[in-house]
């Protein structure tokens, strides 16, 4: 049944893709490294510091969600997007509309948990 509606999920997809290409452009602004010959306070310092950690960190969760997704596109092209991974059942149009990239359907999910 999923088979014939893959192809509607491509759009949602390449949308997020590009949301995400230029969330990490901004996030690439935000990691250089703070300058020690600077002069700024400890305090100020050190809650630059902090900013960068979770600029970094931000950076990793997109990277990795761009990765699902073009994983996702894949799936598409050999006609197994929406299939669980685990169970092989069709993933509700629900699940996938709110979670893209999604592999497994909650079942199984709520499972490995």
């Amino acid at each position: 049944m999923l088979s014939e509606h893959q192809q509607n999920f491509l759009p949602f997809i390449d949308q997020r893709l590009e949301e995400v290409e230029a969330e990490l452009a901004k996030a690439k602004e935000q990691e250089n490294p703070i300058k020690p010959d600077i002069a700024i306070g400890r305090l100020s310092r050190l809650d630059a510091m902090q900013m960068q950690q979770m600029a970094l960190a931000s950076k990793r969760r997109l990277q990795e969600e761009k990765v699902r997704l073009v994983e996702a596109r894949n799936r598409i092209a050999r006609g197994t997007y929406g299939q669980c991974q685990v169970c092989r059942k069709d993933i509700p149009f629900e699940r996938l509309f709110q979670q893209l990239d999604a592999t497994a359907c909650v079942e199984c999910l709520g499972r490995n948990q």
